[in-house]
């Protein structure tokens, strides 16, 4: 099963309309994801999301999506980069050979195998890059970062 098939059921909720992912091989696309927006809940609210080297795969996928269709704004650091699809193939001998098959690609034809997708704002310096520190910081009325998240999320 593709990442991106996970996508189709978890991205609309989020997703106006729009293109979720391409997948490509050596001729060109081959599939396309899309959505049409009949169950997109909250839509229209602001999305920010936190990106970083551990974000991949699927997480991967849906931070493209978001991005090039403008439905959030990432901020961190670039993805893991995994964008190619491969399939395992059984030998006789009961080993396997992993084979590239296709790649993903972004709404906007972008190729993030080893490159990543890179967010839209780096996180400043004081603000605490892993998912437990970076929403605690935000919830922390005494931290630098809860002083600063109105402004750093008005870019």
């Amino acid at each position: 099963m593709y990442a991106a098939q996970v996508l189709i059921c978890l991205l609309p909720f989020r997703l106006d309309k729009g293109i979720i992912v391409y997948i490509c091989d050596g001729r060109g696309v081959r599939d396309i994801y899309d959505t049409d927006g009949s169950n997109a809940i909250a839509a229209s609210e602001p999305l920010a999301v936190l990106v970083n080297k551990g974000t991949a795969s699927a997480s991967e996928i849906l931070a493209g999506a978001l991005k090039d269709n403008k439905r959030a704004v990432l901020f961190g650091e670039p993805t893991y980069g995994k964008g190619k699809i491969q399939s395992v193939f059984e030998l006789s001998d009961g080993s396997g050979l992993a084979v590239t098959v296709a790649r993903y690609e972004t709404p906007a034809h972008t190729d993030i195998d080893k490159v990543g997708v890179i967010p839209d704002h780096p996180l400043p310096t004081t603000f605490p890059k892993d998912e437990e520190g970076f929403c605690s910081c935000l919830q922390d009325p005494a931290s630098t970062c809860y002083m600063n998240r109105v402004q750093l999320f008005a870019r």
